[in-house]
């Protein structure tokens, strides 16, 4: 069982993320702490650790690794002493919604600090009156805001070897600052995402030719994404809807923009990079420390 396990949410607070404690009864504690001990074994044993790269699709007993990995400063000064002095998710129910991650520090059997995470997303939210519970033969519903855990772990990060391993780029880089390890796309390739069926270029010798490297990655990205194979242009503009992006239709494709703000504003709503504070519902950059352009 792991000790001194502490659990705590990572929060988008507008422009900054921040950790906040989730106040857990003794009881519970020592529950989670053998249930995150079992996801972790779960996580690690008989697995084979690769490199990253991002347009592999690792298999079930396959982990990324990033060795020298620096943890972002809302979290590199952190470990299961620390988190207790946190403020509480409880203190601060209006940020329940901004919760991106879910992360578990704990000791190990050799006395070596992990850090343990889990994906979060509002699905996760337990809302009042939306859940029933049964006591009682009744059921009655929560007064506050409840949190929902996974079943299994996104990420784990080994301190003394700076180590991070994970399965999921994409949802790991919800919380975690990935985009910085994502190899940038050669201007041929940035041409075939260009040539993808979903889309349509306005003229993609200016976007292909000289993209510095914030593009190169993202057409990276967006290209190992699948996006376009999954979601039709249609289904895409729909969801575009309060995200501050101007998408064009042109038939059953997406017209690509030349001007490089509007491209650059698609390829964050594409890479699902943009996010919207909770509380002041300003559109925010994920991974990042300023104001969406």
């Amino acid at each position: 069982m792991l000790e001194n396990f502490q659990l705590a949410a990572i929060v988008k607070q507008g422009a900054q993320t921040r950790l906040l404690r989730i106040p857990l009864h003794q009881a519970l504690q020592d529950a989670l702490s053998q249930s995150w001990q079992d996801q972790y074994d779960a996580f690690v044993a008989d697995v084979d650790e690769i490199d990253f790269n991002a347009g592999y699709q690792p298999e079930e007993h396959e982990r990324f690794r990033l060795p020298d990995f620096a943890l972002p400063d809302w979290l590199a000064n952190e470990n299961s002493q620390t988190v207790p002095d946190l403020d509480a998710i409880t203190d601060n129910e209006n940020l329940v919604d901004a919760i991106r991650g879910i992360v578990g520090v704990a000791r190990n059997d050799r006395n070596e600090e992990l850090m343990l995470f889990q994906n979060f997303s509002k699905a996760h939210v337990i809302q009042p009156g939306r859940f029933l519970f049964l006591q009682n033969n009744t059921y009655e519903t929560t007064q506050r805001p409840g949190l929902t855990l996974d079943g299994k772990l996104s990420a784990v990060y080994l301190p003394a070897d700076n180590k991070l391993l994970f399965h999921n780029f994409r949802t790991v880089n919800t919380f975690l600052p990935l985009a910085d390890f994502y190899e940038e796309a050669s201007e041929q390739e940035i041409r075939g995402v260009l040539n993808h069926d979903r889309l349509t270029p306005e003229d993609p010798d200016a976007l292909a030719t000289g993209a510095n490297q914030w593009f190169r990655k993202r057409f990276a990205m967006l290209r190992d994404s699948g996006i376009l194979d999954r979601f039709t242009a249609q289904q895409i503009a729909n969801h575009s809807e309060g995200f501050e992006v101007d998408i064009h239709l042109d038939g059953d494709q997406i017209v690509f923009p030349s001007d490089r703000a509007q491209a650059k504003r698609l390829l964050q709503f594409l890479n699902e990079e943009i996010f919207r504070g909770a509380i002041t519902e300003t559109l925010y950059e994920t991974n990042s420390k300023r104001e969406a352009d």
